[in-house]
């Protein structure tokens, strides 16, 4: 693979995020990791030091914040000249089921914002930049929950339904030129997004869950495919659970 592709990665300091960028650092990419938490994402870079000094960057970055995501994508720009991969990997679950009259509104505006909002303002701010070279790759972390509803999981469904019609809206508008945009949307998946919970998931639930090296794994499957193929949804599951 060209030696000089770069990608960036929301949500790049832990969980899925954290294995891409592991995952596109072995194929010897530039990977730039956007993460809310200043000391998370030291942590991860301190771990990929000094082995990919010169592959790896990381910046401070809320998505949700229009001008944050703005100048994150002006010094990846300012620092490598392109962007060739986007993956949207940062997101947020709900503490525990709740039905729609005991949400809170602030609970719903943060669910919004992270999961789809973000996921937007990303997208918007890094396909001109694709479309400067006719080429590019956006691949949305979505959810099995983009393709069916539960009780108790409002907030976290529409959030993810509505990232998944945006892929979608995303795809049809991009069709025709060099850039791809493909959603992965994987069920439980063992990562740090399980420590907030209410109920503590226990370790022999975690076992049966999917891991983060496995859609590291499948993304890093997608970005070889010819550019002739697109694929819309990969949807994961566990097989044991």
């Amino acid at each position: 693979m060209n030696m000089e592709r770069v990608a960036v990665i929301t949500g790049g300091s832990q969980g899925i995020g954290r294995a891409v960028m592991y995952a596109l650092l072995e194929e010897g990419m530039k990977v730039v990791s956007l993460a809310r938490n200043q000391q998370n994402l030291n942590l991860v870079l301190d771990s990929v030091l000094p082995k990919y000094k010169d592959s790896v960057m990381g910046i401070q970055t809320d998505v949700r914040n229009e001008g944050e995501v703005h100048n994150a994508i002006e010094q990846v720009m300012s620092a490598h000249g392109r962007i060739d991969y986007l993956i949207n990997s940062a997101g947020v679950s709900m503490r525990e089921k709740q039905s729609l009259q005991d949400t809170d509104v602030e609970e719903w505006r943060s669910m919004i914002d992270i999961n789809l909002t973000g996921t937007y303002l990303m997208s918007r701010e890094v396909i001109p930049r694709m479309m400067e070279r006719d080429f590019g790759y956006i691949i949305n972390i979505l959810s099995t929950a983009s393709f069916r509803t539960g009780a108790g999981n409002s907030l976290y469904c529409a959030s993810k339904y509505g990232a998944r019609a945006l892929t979608e809206s995303m795809i049809e508008e991009n069709r025709r030129s060099g850039i791809r945009v493909t959603a992965v949307s994987p069920g439980p998946v063992d990562t740090t997004i399980w420590n907030h919970k209410k109920e503590q998931i226990t370790e022999d639930n975690r076992s049966t869950m999917l891991k983060a090296d496995d859609i590291a794994n499948i993304i890093t499957y997608l970005i070889h495919l010819p550019s002739r193929v697109h694929i819309d949804n990969i949807t994961v599951t566990p097989w044991h659970r």
